[in-house]
């Protein structure tokens, strides 16, 4: 049976965190493509890497916070995103949840977490790019 390897593009500054993430990523068969550390750099990256799914931190340590940058990511592509989070306020919540994504991480992060919204996360947006096709035909 062939297993499909997902392609994760992982957006968190902080290095420790991030190759934490990936060391769990990578035990369960997802192939993390780039670790960013910086909003903009996500917004430039993301249609060369063309990842399956973006994890992104809401708060990152540059200009442009994880909010901002999948919001520009949102104009130019269609990839599911997770928002990932230490600590997030109501305000900040409000801000994400005007953007369309597929959950919250929370930190620390759990494997098993990391695998159940993953996954729902892939399999809603096959779901959802399906119905979009089938509306077109």
């Amino acid at each position: 049976m062939n297993v499909i390897k997902h392609r994760i593009m992982l957006v968190e500054d902080e290095l420790i965190t991030a190759l934490d993430i990936q060391r769990m990523l990578e035990k369960v068969g997802y192939s993390v493509t780039a670790t960013i550390s910086s909003g903009e750099e996500a917004v430039e990256r993301v249609s060369q890497i063309n990842p399956d799914l973006i994890i992104m931190d809401i708060f990152l340590s540059d200009d442009m916070d994880g909010i901002e940058a999948t919001a520009l990511i949102e104009r130019k592509v269609d990839i599911p995103v997770i928002f990932l989070t230490a600590n997030a306020d109501t305000t900040t919540i409000k801000r994400a949840d005007k953007l369309k994504h597929y959950g919250y991480l929370l930190k620390p992060i759990k494997q098993g977490d990391l695998n159940s919204i993953i996954s729902t996360a892939l399999q809603r947006h096959e779901i959802e790019t399906n119905a979009k096709n089938s509306i077109r035909h």
